[in-house]
């Protein structure tokens, strides 16, 4: 038999978000910190995403009330996501590297890189 998947990301429903409980779970938990003079323009996003990413190790997956994980940077954390809230799964064996996916992406990168960055290539602009 071989060893399950370990790694999981998980695109979650923006209602799991609309709790203060919830927000300030993950805010003292360190999972995420949402910018928190523009945390209503944070959930508004994932409103209109149709939800957030969530990575982490799969603690239990067979759980009947949702998926069990364990997010990376909180070691001995483990949170429960209520299946009526999971809207997609996937899994992996290793995690290559850690990834900002969505709304995440713009929280991950200093503000100073964001205005480093240079444009990328689009037909316009290629010659």
């Amino acid at each position: 038999m071989s060893e399950p998947r370990r790694h999981v990301l998980i695109w979650v429903a923006p209602e799991f978000l609309k709790s203060s409980g919830m927000i300030q779970l993950f805010t003292e938990a360190s999972i995420f910190l949402p910018p928190q003079d523009d945390l209503d323009e944070y959930v508004r996003s994932a409103e209109a995403a149709g939800g957030f990413a969530m990575t982490g190790r799969l603690a239990e997956a067979n759980h009947g009330a949702g998926i069990w994980i364990s997010p990376v940077n909180v070691p001995g954390l483990e949170l429960m996501i209520p299946w009526n809230l999971v809207k997609s799964v996937v899994t992996a064996e290793n995690m290559q590297s850690s990834k900002a996916f969505g709304l995440m992406s713009d929280l991950a990168q200093p503000k100073t890189a964001k205005k480093q960055r240079q444009p990328t290539a689009s037909p316009d602009n290629l010659k």
